[in-house]
């Protein structure tokens, strides 16, 4: 079994107090094979927003993968912002802006669906979507996940958040992809895609930030099973710790996920 701590949106700067260091204990106890952090590290790009994110990600107690949201890019540093957009999160973290993790059983690649030219929406470029096509090809057997800010699907109600998605939703159909891990709209969410129900689609709320939408903070522990996943969201209670919601378990059929 693959276990993956999906953490998203802490925004550095804007953290509860006391909650970077409860939910590192958490994750101690959890003992997830990589957790990863899907964008929006800081809320505003800014070098001491930058260096505690660095310090929280040097005290978890596992192997981690980070790409940046829309947030990570300064706001009103417009000239930085066009030519040199992300400066500080190599200065900062000293992290890629994209990566991947794979196991003898499980790959996962972590793209940059940030767009500095554009404030809040993203997007994955056609050199992105081909990389997606040619790592997959020689994936083998192993399990097939990716990770981007922006989700290329919202859930029902929310407007769109990702250009061209109907794009990256057919190359990711193409390339055998079973998940897609998300975040950016602050709130958990789990469910098939619409338009692509053999990818499950795995929203990660806020698991830090005071700019919560009536979700509370929270992160999403995903176990990949034989036949599909066992998903937990893990939220922060009043007494200032995190705890699990009940396990759901998803069965990835001919049909699409169930």
């Amino acid at each position: 079994m693959t276990r993956i701590a999906h953490l998203s949106d802490p925004h550095f700067g804007t953290e509860q107090p006391g909650l970077p260091d409860a939910l590192a204990r958490h994750l101690a106890t959890l003992q997830p094979d990589l957790i990863l952090i899907s964008g929006d590290l800081t809320q505003r790009a800014r070098p001491a927003q930058y260096a505690t994110a660095a310090r929280f990600v040097a005290a978890l107690s596992a192997p981690t993968l980070l790409i940046p949201g829309n947030h990570d890019a300064p706001l009103w540093n417009l000239p930085l912002r066009l030519t040199n957009p992300w400066r500080d999160w190599h200065r900062g973290l000293a992290q890629p802006l994209e990566g991947e993790w794979q196991t003898d059983t499980t790959l996962l690649l972590a793209l940059n669906s940030a767009n500095p030219r554009v404030w809040k929406d993203g997007r994955l470029t056609r050199a992105q979507l081909d990389h997606i096509t040619a790592r997959f090809a020689v994936a083998g057997p192993r399990r097939r996940l990716v990770a981007l800010h922006h989700p290329p699907e919202p859930p029902a109600g929310e407007p769109p958040s990702l250009d061209q998605a109907a794009e990256t939703i057919a190359t990711l159909q193409q390339a055998g992809v079973e998940m897609v891990l998300s975040g950016h709209l602050h709130f958990t969410h789990v469910a098939p895609l619409r338009q692509a129900p053999g990818i499950l689609a795995c929203q990660a709320g806020t698991c830090l930030s005071t700019r919560i939408r009536g979700d509370g903070n929270a992160f999403t522990l995903i176990d990949l099973t034989a036949t599909g996943a066992a998903i937990a969201h893990h939220r922060a209670g009043t007494d200032g710790r995190f705890h699990p919601d009940a396990t759901v378990a998803w069965e990835k059929t001919g049909d699409g996920w169930r």
